[in-house]
């Protein structure tokens, strides 16, 4: 049986343990990540009690709703229990009600569906399986990369652990504000600092900064540990940090420690040219996932 339900019909326990043992479960499905990055508005498609599961963040406008997708949400789409319902994507999207009138959202890397009514496109990240030793995982890196590690490291460069997130939201309001200007807003920093503060609450989630020999704080990344996956999910350097290359500091360290992990390395894109050189040059394997529009 598939029925569409609104938030408050929602069983959230079934859900979040339908996100918990699913085969291609993310962290941004959870109904705590969802609720705090959609603002609350969001309803889903469900299938069979709560084997599939399918959310659909909302925004409403005035004579429509329209289907997106939230800041900080890399995937959705379809999340499944049994392989069997790997195919019911179309069936999904069949199910929504009329009144949602547009549709813009990211699926998962798990998720195939043809073009019907609906336009496809493609989206890439960048995976680095970390269930191999880190001599393994470091014979992937460029010869560039491996380089300037070396540089980096020896100049005295240390990876620390932070106990919040409160420097990475101050990083990135100096630091990225020309770049998000009129992207993000004071709205949506605060929307991830309580993602970010959540997640560290529930053991899905960490911070690590680096620091040079003076412990002046040069870059900082924040990590989702969950559903065999680790995800960089927030990162921000310093200018000082950018010029002594700390943040591939961080990545490496973050690769060593995880080595020989059942984890996949999630690098959360990217589509801007420059960023997905960087994240192949440390052995970063490109992975497509639909956006479906309407």
């Amino acid at each position: 049986m598939i029925q569409y339900l609104r938030h408050k019909e929602i069983d959230f326990e079934k859900w979040d343990a339908c996100i918990n043992n699913a085969l291609n479960g993310l962290p941004y499905a959870y109904s705590w990540y969802l609720d705090i990055a959609a603002e609350g508005q969001w309803s889903a498609i469900i299938i069979d009690d709560y084997a599939a599961v399918f959310p659909i963040p909302f925004k409403n406008r005035i004579v429509y709703k329209q289907i997106y997708q939230p800041f900080f949400v890399q995937q959705l789409g379809l999340f499944y229990t049994d392989l069997k319902y790997a195919n019911r994507v179309a069936d999904c999207f069949s199910a929504i009600p009329s009144v949602f009138k547009k549709i813009n959202l990211q699926l998962n890397t798990n998720n195939l569906i043809e073009e019907h009514a609906l336009k496809v496109k493609y989206k890439i990240t960048h995976h680095i399986n970390l269930n191999v030793g880190y001599e393994a995982i470091n014979a992937a890196y460029s010869s560039d990369r491996k380089r300037n590690s070396k540089k980096a490291t020896s100049a005295g460069l240390q990876v620390v652990n932070l106990n919040g997130v409160a420097e990475l939201i101050q990083f990135r309001r100096k630091y990225l504000a020309a770049e998000l200007n009129g992207v993000q807003t004071d709205k949506d920093l605060h929307r991830l600092q309580q993602l970010l503060e959540k997640a560290i609450k529930l053991e899905k989630g960490f911070a690590k900064g680096v620091v040079d020999g003076s412990d002046n704080l040069l870059a900082i990344a924040f990590f989702l540990q969950t559903n065999k996956f680790l995800i960089y999910l927030s990162a921000v350097s310093s200018t000082e940090g950018r010029e002594k290359r700390a943040m591939p500091v961080l990545i490496d360290s973050i690769l060593q420690n995880y080595a020989n992990a059942n984890l996949i390395f999630d690098f959360e894109g990217s589509m801007i040219p420059g960023l997905a050189q960087f994240y192949r040059s440390f052995g970063g394997v490109e992975v497509q996932f639909p956006v479906v529009q309407k």
